[in-house]
């Protein structure tokens, strides 16, 4: 990304950020996304996906399990909301609660609270 004159910021939340290395203007969205996604192609191959699942599971527990152990703890669902439920929700990707709350990302990140601080 630097070669092509960007600085390319990944954030712990998945989200990401360009900004032009001589701190001029970027170029248009879809030639910094082409861009990217030629350096994802020769250099990433899956690399930050398998980074990130391996340090917020290290152990490869049950991602069923452990995220609604998760939610539970944070209180965002009941007890009576268990891993079958989650499993069925999670395919259909719809939840019974609001997926952009603060602890709903948290679960999502961080299943283990391994490495975040809330």
């Amino acid at each position: 990304m630097l070669d092509a004159g960007i600085i390319w910021d990944i954030f712990d939340d998945g989200t990401s950020q360009a900004e032009a290395a001589d701190g001029g203007a970027l170029g248009p969205t879809d030639e910094v996304h082409a861009v990217l996604d030629r350096c994802a192609r020769r250099f990433d191959r899956s690399v930050t996906y398998l980074f990130n699942e391996i340090r917020r599971n290290p152990e490869r527990q049950d991602e069923a399990k452990i995220t609604v152990t998760c939610l539970r703890n944070a209180g965002v669902v009941g007890p009576e909301y268990d891993e079958l439920r989650w499993r069925a929700d999670d395919e259909e990707g719809t939840y019974p609660f609001d997926v952009y709350d603060a602890r709903v990302e948290e679960c999502r990140l961080d299943p283990l609270g391994l490495w975040r601080s809330p």
